[in-house]
């Protein structure tokens, strides 16, 4: 979800949420290029999450573990806790990495790099499903 992402999620916005917007965009330069999932979201997160839910946040996704929960649940977890810490997973291999380090071992030891290699996350979770 890039630009088309940001466009469609600003679409939706009202209230203060539309004001943020309007006024951000108003101060940007004209030509300036269109903002990327990733800018976006660290603003929206830095003007409308507290400093301190966010830094709870990250400090939950960087903890979250497997454990008993299922491949599912787990990724569910980790795609709803990885949007309040995207600059600790800037990139799809980033971020496989991740879900692949809070696997329980069984499967960590299953997921080896050759057999996830130029796959997405979402190949990913299926073969560790």
């Amino acid at each position: 979800m890039e630009t088309s992402g940001v466009s469609f999620t600003t679409f939706q916005f009202f209230g203060v949420a539309l004001r943020w917007w309007e006024v951000y965009e108003s101060c940007r330069s004209i030509g300036a290029a269109p903002l990327t999932w990733q800018e976006f979201s660290i603003l929206f997160l830095e003007n409308f999450v507290p400093q301190s839910c966010r830094e709870e946040l990250r400090r939950q996704f960087e903890q979250l573990r497997q454990d008993d929960m299922s491949v599912m649940q787990y990724k569910m977890s980790f795609s709803k806790l990885s949007r309040h810490a995207v600059w600790l997973v800037p990139t799809d291999r980033e971020r496989i990495r991740m879900f692949i380090g809070g696997l329980t071992y069984q499967l960590r030891l299953l997921m080896t790099w050759e057999r996830v290699s130029g796959a997405t996350f979402d190949e990913v979770v299926d073969i560790t499903r």
